[in-house]
């Protein structure tokens, strides 16, 4: 991920068929191995990776629109990035419509970015032979106007969508205020007013807690108080109970709770272990208001010991909510942590994560078993990324590095001088 994201793509193809390889059956590196392999001309294997992970997926996974929703983005990129910008649009149209039900303004900016990228260099019929010009392609301006129309939404989502902003400043500058003025005029207004009525970013943690039994999974550790959160002047510690208070205020009232804390050294009892159920709302409240902070983290052991917060039924949707910063410190008799992830797996527990931990090289090692957790369990990972002051997902970056920007447009005469709209897009 990390050499996708600096853009070394053929040593991240190496180390993304390497895990692959390792687990064929991982639906989050086969999505990866796919993007990378046609960032280097691999697109048709790319697309045939693309849909044999589609098989992966299954209908009880809580996650199941969300991963439609991704699998249909990478799909449009993937065949945007083999030069086949038309056969692009549809998938791309339909990772937007996905997401616009699940939520996550972020997400729909870029995939309508991506549109808007697709629109304007569909025009594959208008190629030219190298001429005075040089190798290029004819557009009109009805697919200018159609391609700004997708970028205008774009920004509509986020404002702050780069990739977005240099596309539409770029096409209204082309265009001018004239050209554009019925775009505006006919706007619409109720999508407008949803892209405002979308929850806040502090608002993913929510997902985490759409199930029917729901056991808060907390670090004590001392690096907890140790260390702060430079952009919310508070502590971790802090910043993890006005979080798990958060959610706790929005869950619905039939979730029955459990509490377990991450704490001690290895062989301790936890300082709050209650089962799901065992805690009304106000006793939960104050638990999570009065923890104190405790040694290591002994995360292996822990969830271990886990199942046993949980009913024995099959028909409730059961998760473990872990809020930490650091990774396992007890080998726990030499068991695996990836290994135990599977077993939970098996009696469907889900895992999800909020980790103060930054997506960089240096915590490798923590995310490595943070991955195993979520992604053999049908979880998912956010990490508070300091410079934005902001919950992000872990692997959204292969999703948030696909900002393609429009290349360089001039208006010819190509069609003759009767035709005066008419530009050509130069690559």
């Amino acid at each position: 991920m990390l050499l996708y994201g600096e853009g070394n793509y053929q040593r991240a193809v190496r180390q993304f068929e390497e895990a692959y390889h390792i687990i064929p059956g991982n639906y989050n590196f086969a999505l990866s191995l796919s993007m990378a392999l046609s960032r280097v001309g691999r697109a048709t294997e790319g697309l045939s990776l693309l849909s044999k992970a589609g098989g992966l997926l299954s209908e009880r996974d809580p996650d199941y629109l969300q991963k439609q929703a991704y699998q249909n983005f990478y799909r449009g990129m993937i065949l945007c990035y083999a030069g086949r910008y038309g056969d692009a649009i549809r998938p791309l149209e339909e990772s937007i419509d996905l997401q616009r039900k699940i939520g996550e303004p972020k997400l729909i900016s870029i995939y309508n970015n991506a549109l808007g990228y697709a629109t304007m260099l569909n025009q594959g019929g208008g190629r030219h032979a190298q001429d005075s010009l040089g190798m290029h392609y004819h557009v009109h301006k009805r697919d200018l106007l159609r391609a700004l129309q997708y970028f205008d939404r774009a920004l509509t989502y986020d404002a702050n969508n780069p990739a977005a902003l240099y596309n539409y400043y770029l096409l209204r500058d082309t265009l001018g205020i004239e050209d554009i003025k019925d775009l505006y005029e006919k706007r619409d207004s109720g999508l407008v007013s949803e892209a405002k009525a979308l929850p806040d970013n502090s608002g993913r943690a929510l997902q985490f807690a759409e199930y029917d039994e729901l056991v808060f999974l907390l670090d004590i550790s001392g690096s907890m108080v140790m260390e702060t959160v430079p952009c919310m002047g508070s502590t971790r510690f802090a910043v993890m109970q006005e979080t798990a208070l958060f959610v706790l205020d929005s869950l619905p009232a039939h979730t029955q709770l459990g509490l377990g804390t991450i704490g001690g050294d290895c062989g301790t009892t936890p300082k709050a272990w209650d089962a799901v159920g065992a805690l009304s709302r106000y006793d939960m409240r104050y638990r999570l208001r009065f923890l104190a902070p405790d040694g290591t983290t002994p995360l292996l052991e822990r969830l271990q010991a886990s199942p046993e917060l949980f009913t024995n039924s099959d028909s409730t949707r059961k998760a473990i909510f872990l809020i930490s910063d650091g990774a396992n410190m007890c080998r726990a008799g030499g068991e695996d942590i990836c290994g135990w992830a599977e077993e939970l797996a098996r009696r469907h527990i889900t895992i999800n994560i909020l980790t103060f931990l930054g997506a960089s090289y240096d915590n490798t090692n923590a995310f490595a078993e943070y991955g195993c957790l979520a992604d053999n369990t049908g979880g998912q990972i956010l990490y508070l990324d300091n410079y934005r002051c902001s919950y992000e997902y872990f692997g959204a970056s292969l999703v948030e590095s696909c900002l393609p920007k429009i290349p360089e447009l001039r208006r010819v005469q190509c069609w003759g001088p009767a035709v005066k709209g008419l530009w050509a897009v130069f690559q």
